[in-house]
């Protein structure tokens, strides 16, 4: 075996162990706040905020109204909204601020992250613990810094998402209707 296959292999168990790990009720939890959100936002930085921006436009796909935090066409949050925001050490003055002023508003708020605080987690209306590494945890890895959570947290939305159209019987077709088609 190749030094590139035995990386490979030693990754994919690596997300497999993580991905068996996942609280399928917090899932859950997550798909019943997005089902009834006006608005979805979703916030994150860094490679975790390029994950949000793959969510958010399979989700937009799927029909739902999402927009990612920070782009120059997002609108502002509203009461029935639901803010998602995709931090592996669950911290940060940004997110701080973020959920307070989701709180004054009166929408809802998601976490997904790494952070084994239950207290920063149960500070959200739902949040979705991905017990994978960070640069802010000492999980075991031969990977660098957060490789590990935004590959996982990738999966697990994916996974979301279709769980998501299941529920709302949507299907390829619909998806590929709401496509880019200036291509």
């Amino acid at each position: 075996m190749t030094k590139i296959n035995s990386i490979l292999t030693e990754i994919s168990e690596e997300v497999s162990t993580v991905l068996k790990t996942v609280n399928h009720k917090e899932i859950d939890t997550l798909s019943e706040y997005i089902m009834k959100a006006d608005t979805i936002f979703i916030q994150g930085n860094g490679r975790s905020g390029l994950v949000g921006k793959m969510i958010a436009m399979r989700l937009m796909h799927s029909g739902y109204k999402t927009y990612v935090v920070g782009e120059t066409v997002t609108p502002n949050f509203s009461e029935n909204d639901l803010l998602i925001i995709l931090s592996g050490s669950g911290t940060g003055t940004a997110l701080k601020n973020a959920l307070d002023k989701v709180k004054s508003i009166g929408g809802n708020s998601a976490l997904v992250t790494a952070t084994d605080d239950e207290e920063k987690r149960d500070a959200f209306d739902a949040s979705l613990h991905i017990n994978a590494s960070t640069k802010s945890n000492d999980i075991p890895t031969i990977q660098p810094l957060g490789n590990q959570f935004d590959q996982a947290m990738h999966l697990i939305l994916d996974v979301l998402v279709i769980y998501l159209n299941d529920q709302t019987r949507t299907t390829n077709e619909n998806l590929k209707k709401r496509h880019f088609n200036l291509e």
